[in-house]
């Protein structure tokens, strides 16, 4: 993955992130860690977007195939500080 993102370089315009898991960053097994210093590499300053997914329903739930909720019965205030926490850990692993 590292290694695409130097070979896109400049050419990158978008960046969309998620786990594994589909939960939301630093709640799975991706290297974030590398994948921000190839990155910082390649001097990306543009967007990063953060779509998890882990409940079922609605037309993205069922178009993606979620058929169990993944969060563990969070509440609204327990995803939205979940949301939060993984932008602040994306922020400080991709600035470096």
């Amino acid at each position: 993955m590292c290694d695409a993102i130097r070979l896109a370089g400049n050419k990158l315009g978008h960046f969309h992130v998620g786990e594994n898991n589909r939960k939301v960053p630093g709640k799975g097994k991706f290297p974030w860690k590398e994948i921000g210093g190839a990155l910082r590499d390649i001097g990306y300053d543009r967007t990063v977007v953060m779509e998890p997914f882990v409940l079922m329903g609605g037309e993205v739930g069922s178009d993606i195939k979620i058929w169990r909720d993944i969060s563990k019965g969070a509440s609204e205030e327990q995803l939205d500080k979940d949301a939060a926490e993984s932008v602040a850990f994306l922020r400080k692993t991709f600035e470096g």
